[in-house]
């Protein structure tokens, strides 16, 4: 909700981040004030790719209705910079029309094709994904042949 909000409605963004701080300082002190410690430590470590997985799952799920709506719904005829535009990505390229030289410009009106720039932002996000985990992975079996060694 926080980053959807970070495009419709700023102020509420600011508003959620000071409610989830003292929902965070409020629950900690609960945790430390009435909670005894396992005398077993739980191991997270083997679920820490689940959380990250899941935080980025709900990142593009939070994304797409407010790229949706910039790529293809008409703004309001009051809407600051895009009244009287049909998408508001072509505030844009109106810039890049009337500041840049020609061939510049069909080079740019290639680029932020919007099917483009979904696909393109979607493969970083799962390359960088993928290499965290694949380096994380290398990092334990590492570990591991030096344990052995020593053994």
């Amino acid at each position: 909700m926080i980053w959807m909000g970070a495009f419709y409605a700023p102020g509420l963004m600011g508003l959620n981040i000071l409610r989830l701080l003292t929902s965070m300082y409020f629950q900690s002190w609960l945790a430390m004030a009435s909670n005894v410690p396992q005398e077993r430590i739980f191991k997270v470590s083997r679920s820490n790719n689940f959380y990250m997985a899941l935080l980025l799952l709900m990142l593009f799920l939070s994304l797409f209705p407010v790229v949706y709506s910039i790529m293809t719904l008409t703004p309001s005829f009051d809407c600051g910079p895009f009244s009287g535009r049909q998408n508001m990505y072509d505030v844009v390229m109106e810039t890049i029309d009337q500041e840049l030289p020609p061939f510049i410009k069909n080079i740019f009106s290639y680029a932020t094709n919007p099917g483009l720039i979904m696909c393109l932002v979607l493969l970083m996000g799962l390359a960088i994904y993928y290499l965290n985990t694949v380096s994380k992975g290398h990092q334990q079996a590492h570990a591991n042949l030096k344990k052995k060694m020593q053994m």
